[in-house]
């Protein structure tokens, strides 16, 4: 059974006319009302003060949008563990590989003047010698006091065939050190390409006499002998300095350039192959190397191999392009050798005797325009060079194409053309 107890009689409840929220309403429309009319009536006092704040609310997005579009940073890269690796190719020989490392890390090392000193050496090693320039300039740029770092740009400059550039940077080397070794080595080596001889032997003479050990000294040296023909004289102290620097790969080129045109073909080609063996990308050993089996040897075949290496490797060295072109064209495809000819004068070269190879293959093509267009100016370049070399030869094959061409250009040169 449920007892149910009866609640307590309240009366009916009436609701108000005017509700809280109702009331709310009507006194916020009030403000806003009286809110208007007041910035209308002072609107010239208030508009300045709204317009900054508005300026300012669009400056904090701006701000907000241009710190969300900013990439992250990027981690900057530890070059240690590359430049030990770098290191280590360097004393090995293997100057290619230790290059590129050097330039891969030399942008975030810009103050290291050895990194810089090591990318020109060794870009010299490769044969880019323009490259060598520019890479001198920035170890320069590096150290403006360090004399090694101005030796070096200066012989880079010297090899550049820039000599009479190199002078002053030279000399500069010696001004901030007198007796650094690699500085007047350098400067004779310039002396010797301005015709100045007597100046780079005496140079080499209180050098060598002060420093035997010279390995920069005794090459330089070596080149004054060689470029008197005193082949023993110059074997000698390349040899000596290759012994006190076994990492420079040029030198044990000399070395087997001379060995060649001494004969001794076995000879150069074990220390071509030395500097291969440390360095396969060194495009000068590469072409010596095809030179001999061209020209000496008579393996066109392994000559093949070596200069298409180098040229894959080392695809701006014109004088593997030449002498691949030899190597096909003594394989009989004349017109592989062609463009390899073609490719080797378009990289620059002044050399009349690949101009007489690039117009000789055009004449087996049968395509006399093509190939006059390569004799006419290898005829000029050789009748100026001195001695004039490959200018008989290019004359013996012109008439092939052209049978007056030689006859109306020894008229032009005497001036007495009609």
């Amino acid at each position: 059974m449920q007892i149910r107890t009866p609640k307590k009689y309240q009366g009916v409840q009436r609701r108000s006319i005017i509700g809280c929220r109702r009331l709310s309403l009507y006194l916020l429309m009030l403000a806003l009302i009286t809110s208007g009319i007041v910035i209308i009536l002072n609107r010239g006092t208030l508009a300045p003060i709204v317009q900054n704040a508005v300026y300012d609310f669009i400056g904090q997005l701006e701000d907000t949008a241009a710190t969300m579009a900013v990439p992250a940073p990027t981690p900057t890269i530890d070059p240690s563990n590359s430049l030990v690796e770098a290191n280590n190719y360097w004393l090995g020989g293997a100057l290619d590989e230790a290059t590129d490392l050097y330039i891969d890390i030399a942008e975030s090392m810009p103050n290291s003047v050895e990194v810089y000193r090591r990318i020109a050496l060794g870009l010299i090693n490769e044969s880019r010698y323009d490259q060598a320039v520019d890479y001198g300039a920035r170890a320069v740029n590096a150290d403006p006091f360090d004399a090694e770092a101005w030796a070096i740009y200066a012989w880079a400059l010297d090899w550049d065939k820039r000599a009479t550039e190199a002078l002053g940077k030279a000399l500069h080397a010696l001004e901030l050190d007198p007796d650094n070794r690699r500085a007047n080595a350098y400067l004779a080596e310039v002396y010797s390409s301005l015709g100045q001889s007597e100046r780079a032997e005496l140079l080499l003479a209180d050098l060598l006499e002060a420093a035997p050990d010279s390995a920069e000294g005794l090459r330089a040296r070596g080149l004054i002998k060689w470029n008197r023909n005193d082949f023993a004289g110059a074997l000698a102290d390349f040899q000596t300095a290759y012994g006190l620097a076994e990492n420079m790969a040029f030198i044990a080129i000399d070395i087997a350039i001379i060995e060649k045109d001494l004969g001794n073909y076995e000879t150069a080609q074990e220390f071509l192959q030395q500097v291969v063996d440390a360095d396969p990308y060194n495009p000068h050993a590469l072409f010596r190397l095809g030179e001999i089996e061209v020209s000496f040897e008579g393996n066109p075949a392994q000559a093949l191999r070596y200069l298409q290496d180098c040229v894959d490797l080392n695809p701006s060295y014109l004088y593997c392009h030449f002498m691949l072109g030899r190597a096909q064209e003594r394989l009989g495809s004349i017109e592989d050798a062609a463009a390899s000819f073609a490719k080797a004068i378009e990289l620059g070269s002044l050399n009349p005797q690949h101009y007489y190879w690039a117009g000789y293959s055009q004449i087996l093509l049968s395509n006399c325009t093509r190939a006059m267009a390569y004799l006419e100016p290898g005829l000029r370049l050789a009748r100026a060079s001195v001695p004039p070399k490959f200018a008989a030869d290019i004359e013996a094959i012109i008439p092939d194409c052209d049978p007056t061409y030689i006859g109306r250009a020894a008229l032009e040169d005497d001036g007495t053309a009609g």
